[in-house]
């Protein structure tokens, strides 16, 4: 099993999806994240929480911080605008 590297991200930043990223809908099916989205990124305990409009409504989901970290490694999501810290 591969992981990515832990990183050290602020509270709240903006991220950019570059590739398939996928979110599960509670308990059913995975859905995607639409690709080119510029969405605003908020920090939990272990988890990342994704939000941006779609069609005038608001769109919250949540991603665990593993796998927010290896979308970003892989580069489905670009960071933007801050210099993360790798450990």
């Amino acid at each position: 099993m591969t992981t990515a590297p832990r990183t050290e991200f602020p509270e709240n930043f903006q991220a950019r999806i570059r590739g398939h990223v996928q979110h599960r809908v509670g308990d059913g099916p995975l859905a995607d994240v639409p690709p080119g989205l510029t969405v605003q990124v908020g920090t939990a305990i272990a988890s990342m929480v994704l939000s941006w409009e779609s069609e005038g409504q608001p769109v919250t989901i949540t991603l665990a911080k593993a796998e927010f970290e290896l979308y970003v490694a892989n580069g489905a999501i670009e960071v933007q605008g801050m210099d993360a810290t790798v450990a």
